[in-house]
């Protein structure tokens, strides 16, 4: 069971559905939050994508399992590091 412990906080956030717009951004709550390139896709114009509102005031996208990007309260994309694994 330890996974329910690592995805509590996603279990208990608020989660609303959005569908993202040409500019490849949605629309949350008076913010708008552009979605960064990832490994996954270049861009999620039209995609179906659900916007995860935790209890501190921060925000992240997910589209599918994937978490494509984490906001601050004020919808400024927190830039996630990435570990390097070496070979």
């Amino acid at each position: 069971m330890p996974w329910i412990v690592q995805n509590l906080k996603d279990i208990l956030c608020e989660q609303h559905e959005r569908t993202v717009n040409n500019d490849n951004c949605v629309q949350f709550k008076g913010l708008t939050l552009q979605i960064p390139q990832t490994p996954y896709r270049c861009h999620y114009v039209k995609a179906k994508v659900w916007i995860h509102s935790y209890p501190d005031g921060s925000l992240a996208i997910f589209h599918g399992p994937r978490k494509s990007a984490a906001y601050n309260p004020d919808g400024s994309l927190i830039e996630e590091k990435k570990e390097c694994v070496a070979p």
